[in-house]
Formats: structure tokens, sequence, C-alpha cells
């Protein structure tokens, strides 16, 4: 029997044309899933993926990682120190108003921090606003909740005005350069040997 032009389709045909609607609309579904899931996990990868080494960087052989009192005398092969014996306390975070002793601050470097060495002579307030400003632009790390920046002066001259350590790695910096130092503390937030709050 001929199917006239116009004719009202057969249940089968009815059910058949369901089916398809309904299958491409689950196959959409799942695909679309999917494809969200891994745009979310590219998305977590690259915010959470450490950037890699800056031009100027420098990886200084590790002196140790033991702890000692305050106040014990400490000998370095490197100054500043990037490793190294150090104090059993850390220095505050943020921006010390005292010239920082290395005893503390590597205490931070061990806990995953970033320290920030600067020498100054006639701008230092200026420069001192930027590492402010540095400090409240920093995000805090997703473990302890903290911005694991410590900042201030040095006891001993400098390679250059400003000098970054990490655990192990320095990177000195003719002038400010926020960028820079923001992408240093991304890259070794959290990175330390004993890491910590």
């Amino acid at each position: 029997m001929n199917k006239k032009e116009g004719a009202k389709p057969s249940r089968r045909e009815q059910r058949r044309a369901e089916r398809r609607r309904t299958s491409f609309l689950w196959n959409a579904i799942v695909l679309g899933t999917l494809a969200v899931a891994a745009l979310l996990v590219v998305l977590y990868i690259v915010a959470n993926v450490r950037p890699g080494a800056l031009p100027n960087e420098i990886e200084v052989p590790d002196e140790g990682r033991g702890e000692v009192p305050v106040g014990t005398d400490l000998i370095f092969q490197n100054y500043p120190p990037s490793s190294g014996t150090h104090f059993d306390q850390p220095a505050p975070w943020g921006r010390a108003s005292e010239p920082l002793e290395e005893g503390f601050y590597l205490n931070n470097l061990a806990r995953g921090g970033v320290v920030i060495l600067y020498e100054c002579a006639d701008d230092c307030p200026a420069l001192e606003a930027q590492l402010d400003e540095l400090l409240q632009k920093a995000p805090k790390d997703s473990q302890f909740n903290t911005v694991k920046i410590l900042i201030g002066r040095y006891g001993r001259p400098l390679p250059a005005p400003l000098v970054a350590l990490a655990w192990g790695h320095q990177l000195n910096l003719t002038a400010y350069d926020e960028a820079t130092l923001l992408t240093w503390y991304r890259r070794f937030v959290n990175a330390g040997p004993a890491n910590g709050p």
C-alpha cells in the first residue's frame, strides 16, 4: 500500500522518530557535559601550574635544612642564603621594619614562602610603597589562606637592588617589577621542604 502525500505517519514511524529525538537529546547532554568537564580540567591545570624559570634566575645549591634555637651562630656559603640551617621560628609574613636575619627568613622559605630583600638610597619610600602594594595584590595561598611573602632590608650588600628568594632559588632584579615578583610568588608558594603556615 502506497502512502499518500500528507498522510499521517504510522504509529511505528512516530515511535522511531521519537526515539531518534530522545537519542539525539541524550547524546547532546552527555557530550555537552563531557566538554564542560574537559574545559574545567584545563582551566584548573592552567590556574595551578607553576610558571617556569625566569630570566636572571639562579638555582643555588642546597645548604641543608636543619633547625636550631634562635640566636645560634649561622654561617652560609652563599649570601644572601636561600637554604641552610635556620632558626626554629619564622619571621612574621609581610614587610619587616628591621633588617631581616637569615636564620628567621630561611624558616619562612622552608615553609614555602618567598622572601624579597631590598636596598635603596634615595627612593626608599616609593619602593616600600610598591612593595606594600605587592603584598595587597598577592593572592593568599590555597593551603593556609595566607600571603606567604616576607619583605625586608638585608644587613649585608646585595647583588642587585631587589633580590627575590625561594628555597634554593634566587632572582636578582635591578628595579621593581610587580608582574615578575607575582610570578615568582605563584611559582614557589608552598614549595618549601617543610611546608607550613
